[in-house]
């Protein structure tokens, strides 16, 4: 750890912004969203583009991958949940999940159901093969901006766009904690991998760490200078990443809670992160079109 530097820069990786970014487990490939209404898939080794997927009709709000790395799922301002095979590159199912009921996307950690937040405060959740839709969980809240499932299996956490955060037991569906939260928009949220930590970012400009168990705040960090956009945490559990709409995306210490690494080297804000499955590696997308590979 500790050797921070830049790999590899796609420019134009997309004809417009690049809003989303997920990287397989297993299978060593990247996911982007765009504006552009496409999602593409890649090659993580290179950056070398192996497929391009056309369907949705409007700009690509969220991407997620599977559990074991072969199916993608995508949500976009068409209204639409869109599941892929990733090795193949072909459209398995379309949801269609109808107006603001399907923003920000992921998949269970079983693979077989996505869940996706809603504008109205719902969670809704829909079986993969079928692509019937199941019982919504409530936050009873505002717009449901973020959404993670922890790695363990055991919680499902969101951020709302008036800055609260809620967490629900998997297992009975129940509302178990919601947290003091931020002032503004939590944009992304991300569990450690043994799924004892959660760590949120909102248009606040900060980034609250929080005990889960214990459903409280361990600290508030500073650094941003604009809104959070994305936070992802390492699976080494000893750092994560955040990035904004300053440009900047940021390496912290989760221990010393300090930054320990900035990277500048995109020109427009900073939409999407994620680490591979080991956390030497970290990837970001932004409104500049650009992808940007690290070493880390």
């Amino acid at each position: 750890m500790g050797n921070y530097s830049i790999i590899k820069t796609v420019k134009d990786a997309h004809e417009d912004g690049i809003w989303s970014v997920a990287w397989t487990r297993r299978t060593n490939r990247i996911l982007t969203g765009s504006v552009d209404d496409s999602v593409k898939i890649w090659d993580a080794e290179d950056l070398s583009q192996i497929h391009s997927l056309q369907g949705h009709q409007l700009g690509i709000v969220s991407v997620d991958t599977s559990p074991s790395g072969q199916f993608a799922v995508s949500t976009s301002l068409d209204s639409q949940i869109r599941v892929w095979d990733i090795p193949g590159g072909s459209l398995i199912r379309t949801i269609d999940a109808g107006p603001v009921e399907a923003w920000t996307t992921c998949f269970t950690p079983d693979g077989r159901q996505v869940a996706a937040g809603t504008h109205s405060g719902l969670i809704n959740l829909w079986t993969v093969e079928t692509g019937t839709k199941e019982r919504p969980l409530d936050t009873r809240g505002k717009f449901v901006m973020s959404l993670t499932y922890s790695p363990n299996g055991a919680y499902l956490a969101s951020g709302a766009e008036n800055g609260s955060i809620h967490i629900f037991d998997v297992a009975t569906g129940k509302l178990i904690h919601s947290l003091p939260g931020h002032s503004m928009a939590v944009r992304s949220i991300t569990f450690s991998s043994d799924s004892s930590t959660l760590i949120t970012a909102s248009d606040d400009k900060r980034i609250n760490i929080y005990d889960v168990h214990h459903a409280s705040c361990l600290a508030t960090l500073s650094g941003h200078q604009s809104w959070v956009l994305s936070v992802a945490f390492s699976p080494n559990a000893l750092h994560f990443a955040s990035s904004s709409s300053d440009r900047k995306v940021k390496v912290w210490d989760v221990n010393q809670r300090q930054c320990v690494h900035t990277f500048e080297e995109h020109t427009d804000q900073v939409w999407g992160l994620a680490y591979n499955d080991d956390g030497s590696r970290l990837v970001s997308v932004g409104d500049d079109r650009s992808m940007v590979l690290y070493s880390c």
